[in-house]
């Protein structure tokens, strides 16, 4: 028997993991609900427009309320996204902790403490992801605003009611939430992830200097085929060293999940001491 398949091990990790999957959803609903309050604001302004066909001064005006409501919603988003990512990082510094701790105690019988920066940890963690972050919700928005340009183009040179091209842009914000959801719950993740690896190198730093990492990952009808293959391959690599995986000839190569966007794997500690003590 190995670490990977001793008593303990696999029900910490699942628990942990739908733990996280639980608070990543309520802090992605969170900033749908900022989506949501912008994508009102805009269809109350653009209700204010005339009623009547759809003309080259009424896109000018549509695209200048579009503009301020995509800026409007970066700047929301971003500013979401730093109170998501400080619950996030403190949930994955407190699990690095907690399976550290649980795991010696298993395989070594001694109950020994993890100390760690829990402070400076998660706030090196944000500070690393925050770029990424605004540059998904830029890029997110920049698709958006020429999608919009396009199609009101197209609206405006069919002629349609102006009522009418309004109700299409409401449906098609609506349409568009399930992008902003993969987005934020992806980069949630990372968060998550990247803060427990963090919790890892400083741990190995300090106090068990032969600390590893692997994956877990949660197995049922969502999980992806990819995933499948990575968990058959169960990869032990250095704390500093990336995890390599190539599937369907594309080639895959991460510090820590999510490796694309949906991907529920989460790290997870190991020594090979512990390995020795469950064989």
């Amino acid at each position: 028997m190995s670490f990977f398949d001793a008593v303990g091990v696999n029900e910490i990790m699942e628990r942990h993991a739908e733990q996280v999957m639980d608070l990543e959803d309520k802090q992605a609903k969170f900033l749908i609900k900022k989506y949501r309050e912008i994508r009102q604001e805009l269809r109350d302004r653009l209700d204010a427009f005339p009623d009547g066909t759809f003309t080259s001064q009424q896109l000018r005006g549509i695209l200048t309320q579009v503009d301020a409501a995509l800026l409007a919603m970066q700047d929301r988003l971003n500013g979401g996204m730093l109170e998501a990512s400080d619950v996030i990082a403190e949930e994955g510094i407190r699990q690095a902790v907690g399976e550290l701790e649980a795991f010696e105690g298993i395989f070594t019988g001694a109950v020994v403490p993890i100390n760690l920066n829990a402070v400076l940890v998660g706030q090196d963690t944000k500070n690393f992801l925050i770029n990424r972050y605004e540059a998904s919700i830029a890029a997110y928005s920049q698709d958006l605003r020429a999608d919009l340009t396009n199609q009101l183009t197209n609206s405006m040179i069919a002629e349609e009611n102006l009522s009418l091209v309004v109700r299409r842009l409401g449906r098609y914000f609506l349409g568009e939430e399930w992008k902003l959801l993969r987005i934020a719950r992806t980069e949630l993740h990372n968060v998550y992830n990247i803060a427990k690896l963090n919790s890892y190198k400083e741990v190995r730093a300090n106090q068990l200097p032969d600390l590893k990492k692997s994956l877990y990952h949660p197995m049922d009808h969502r999980t992806g085929k990819d995933s499948l293959a990575l968990a058959e391959e169960n990869p032990i690599v250095d704390v500093d060293k990336p995890f390599r995986q190539t599937f369907n000839g594309k080639k895959y190569v991460f510090m820590a999940p999510p490796n694309r966007p949906n991907d529920r794997a989460v790290l997870i500690p190991y020594r090979e001491s512990w390995n020795k003590s469950a064989s």
